[in-house]
């Protein structure tokens, strides 16, 4: 016969609660994911490496970005996250033209070209989770992930390669570098982009590991 009589019932019923909380986001949050699919919000090539995270229990994606090159101009005297706007972004590899017809819409403020590497943002279901997955993460060479953000319902792992470039190349509408150093800009990103795929492809190959 076995002795009950050492648990605790009320953490018993918390811990529960939390459990629940947490499978009721997941399905809420995987509803909405479905829906930017279908609306074509989501990058194509990150879909598998969603679905395999989306598969494991303990986890859930939140938000992703499987990567892009662009060129943005910043505003000087404005709030940058209102008034930013992009000229040009790819989540492909973008060609010289590219980079030169998206510089045709330059106006005013700092221009700066940008390389972002692969980013994606998993719900864990408690610490021990969180902890497998940032250490899966860093072992497997995605070596700027971090835990983001730790609640009651949810600890929030950010997953990130140290790849990234943010180039200044001008300010109101002049260019100061000539197309040789734009080119070169490009062909550095897009190494160092398909570099950070490869690492992030490098854990995606080995996230069977946190079903066992």
């Amino acid at each position: 016969m076995r002795d009950y009589s050492g648990i605790n019932l009320h953490s018993y019923i918390y811990r529960y609660g939390e459990i629940m909380e947490f499978l009721e986001d997941k399905k809420r949050t995987l509803m909405n994911l479905e829906l930017a699919i279908r609306e074509g919000l989501v990058d194509e090539e990150i879909i598998p490496i969603l679905n395999k995270i989306n598969e494991i229990d303990n986890y859930y994606t939140t938000s992703s970005c499987i990567g892009r090159i662009g060129i943005m101009e910043i505003p000087k005297d404005k709030n940058p996250k209102l008034y930013s706007r992009w000229l040009g972004k790819w989540h492909h590899y973008p060609n010289y033209n590219d980079i030169f017809n998206a510089l045709k819409n330059k106006k005013e403020g700092y221009i700066i070209f940008v390389m972002n590497s692969p980013i994606l943002h998993i719900a864990c279901k408690d610490i021990n989770s969180a902890k497998k997955m940032l250490e899966l993460a860093i072992h497997s060479g995605l070596k700027a992930s971090s835990i983001k953000s730790v609640s009651e319902k949810r600890i929030i792992v950010e997953i990130l390669t140290t790849y990234k470039v943010d180039a200044p190349i001008g300010e109101d509408g002049e260019i100061f570098v000539d197309e040789d150093y734009l080119k070169y800009l490009l062909d550095y990103s897009i190494l160092k982009l398909k570099k950070a795929r490869e690492i992030l492809m490098r854990w995606v190959n080995r996230l069977d590991e946190l079903k066992k």
